[in-house]
C-alpha cells in the first residue's frame, strides 16, 4: 500500500523567548489525511508548536514545510528569507487553527464570523462567504442558531463556530490547540464529536490536547513532549498502551486519576 503524501514536515525546529528555550529540535511529520496528536504537561511547548506551524511565532532555527512549501520564509540561493505581511497571511489562511478560548469577533453573529476570513482573506463576495457558512454551521449543527452572538451561545457552540469558520477557509490542514480544554465535560462531548467526524471524514490534524480520550479515538500517531522536547512518538496504540519511557508512563497514569 502506497504511505499517504507527507502534508506537513518540522524539521530540527527550536524557538525561544528571550532566555526561555521552548522548543528543542522538534522534528513531526504529518501525512494527508491523518491526525496527530500532540500530548505532554503544560508548558511541553505543544502550543508553541502549533503557532510556528501557522507562522503565528517565527522558528528560530530549523524549517517548517506545509505542501512542499516553506512556512514563513523563502529561500534566497544558500539563504532563508522571511515572507512579507501579505504572504504570511496567505499561508496562514491555508493552515487552519482552532484555538482554546474559540477567539470569535464578539461583536458578530456566529455566521458573520464564519464569513469574514472568507470575504477579507479569500476575497469571496458575500453570497458565496455566507454559502460557505451556512454549509460549514450545518455540518457542525448549529443550523438554526446562525444569527446569534457569542454571548447567545454556550461555550461548546462557540468553539464549534471556531471549528465552522476554520472549515468554510477550505484549509490545507487543521491545527487544534487544546479545543476541548476550556468546556464542562457535558460540552466537551460534543466538540469532541464534531472533531471526530472531521477525522472521519479524513480531514489532517495536528491537536495538541491533555483530552487523552479523545486522541485516543481519532490520533494515528502521537507525539510526546516534555520541556519542548519529543520524549517518544509512535502510533496511538503503542504510546497509549505500551509507552517504553518512564515519564510517558507517568504522565498517562497521572491523566487517567
Amino acid at each position: 500500500m502506497t504511505e499517504p503524501k507527507l502534508k506537513m514536515e518540522a524539521l530540527h525546529v527550536y524557538k525561544s523567548f528571550g532566555d526561555v528555550k521552548v522548543l528543542h529540535d522538534v522534528s513531526v511529520r504529518v501525512h494527508a489525511g491523518g491526525v496527530v496528536g500532540l500530548i505532554g504537561p503544560s508548558g511541553a511547548g505543544k502550543s508553541t508548536f502549533l503557532r510556528c506551524v501557522n507562522n503565528l511565532q517565527p522558528i528560530d532555527s530549523g524549517t517548517i514545510e506545509v505542501d512542499d512549501e516553506l512556512i514563513g520564509y523563502r529561500k534566497v540561493g544558500d539563504a532563508l528569507e522571511p515572507l512579507g505581511d501579505k504572504e504570511a497571511a496567505a499561508q496562514r489562511a491555508r493552515i487552519g487553527m482552532v484555538f482554546q478560548n474559540f477567539n470569535l469577533f464578539r461583536h458578530m453573529t456566529a455566521v458573520a464570523n464564519v464569513m469574514y476570513g472568507q470575504i477579507e482573506v479569500l476575497g469571496r463576495s458575500k453570497a458565496e462567504a455566507r454559502a460557505s457558512a451556512m454549509d460549514a454551521l450545518k455540518r457542525v449543527g448549529l443550523v438554526g442558531r446562525e444569527d446569534r452572538f457569542p454571548a447567545q451561545l454556550s461555550g461548546g457552540q462557540q468553539q464549534r463556530v471556531a471549528i465552522a469558520r476554520v472549515m468554510a477557509m477550505d484549509p490545507t490542514m487543521i491545527l487544534l490547540d487544546e479545543p476541548t480544554s476550556a468546556l464542562d465535560p457535558e460540552l466537551r462531548v460534543e466538540v469532541a464529536n464534531v472533531i471526530k467526524g472531521m477525522a472521519a471524514n479524513r480531514a489532517t490534524m495536528l491537536m495538541a490536547t491533555h483530552d487523552i480520550p479523545l486522541v485516543h479515538d481519532i490520533a494515528d500517531y502521537i507525539i510526546f513532549m516534555v520541556d519542548g522536547r519529543i520524549v517518544e512518538a509512535g502510533s496511538a496504540e503503542k504510546i497509549l498502551t505500551n509507552p517504553e519511557h518512564d515519564r510517558t508512563r507517568s504522565f498517562l497514569t497521572a491523566m487517567e486519576s
